[in-house]
């Protein structure tokens, strides 16, 4: 039987407060996060953000217990997938890779190969793509298979998004659902809002869209 390895892809956090720094740092530096026109400053530019923002999200992270839970959540839910798998027959082995803290990208894969593992199905746990949240652990991926000999054996199957997943569109329902009922007022006024860096991908892809469309006119 095939060996599976199953990749589960997550944004990371500082679970505790000194990491909250160099998080930020990890961050920032990212290209898909804050984009330059000049890459060299991409380093500095994060040094300074992180340097500036330490303190005020020290204070944020302390608000709820002094770290992020991402990291604890991230692993039970890959026990609990791992444990369904193991329950369909399949021999299948869950692995986490965090974007800007640990457990990085390089450690899962360091453990991938350990295990003999024959293929790898990659599972962003962010519904919907987007260039800065599952499109740059994709890229920091890609970036890795590429100077690994022994890890780009390995066959890959990748999972862009799942937001259109029933069972992912019935639990929202049943959380929403849960806390309308929780409200006095039966009328209910829903607001989504968007991720500013969400907001800015899509106002590039408009502006690119207008520009094609503007040179076609001129041809």
């Amino acid at each position: 039987m095939e060996k599976v390895g199953v990749l589960l892809m997550n944004l990371g956090g500082p679970e505790r407060i000194k990491d909250v720094g160099p998080f930020l740092y990890n961050l920032f530096s990212d290209p898909e996060i804050i984009r330059l026109p000049i890459p060299f400053f991409q380093k500095p530019l994060a040094w300074l953000i992180s340097t500036l923002r330490s303190t005020k999200s020290q204070e944020a992270y302390l608000s709820i217990g002094g770290g992020s839970p991402l990291r604890r959540i991230t692993e039970q839910q890959a026990r609990e997938l791992q444990s369904k798998l193991r329950e369909s027959g399949l021999d299948a082995t869950t692995y986490i890779a965090m974007r800007y803290w640990h457990p990085f990208t390089e450690s899962a894969i360091a453990d991938i190969k350990a295990d003999g593992i024959d293929q790898v199905v990659v599972l962003p746990l962010y519904p919907h793509f987007s260039i800065s949240t599952s499109g740059s652990s994709f890229r920091e991926l890609k970036k890795l298979r590429d100077n690994d000999a022994e890890f780009k054996k390995i066959p890959i199957r990748c999972i862009r998004s799942w937001f259109n997943q029933s069972g992912y569109i019935k639990a929202m329902v049943e959380l929403i659902s849960e806390q309308i009922l929780l409200c006095e007022n039966p009328l209910v006024l829903m607001s989504f809002l968007l991720h500013t860096e969400y907001r800015k991908v899509m106002l590039r892809k408009q502006v690119i869209h207008i520009r094609n469309k503007l040179k076609t006119v001129q041809i």
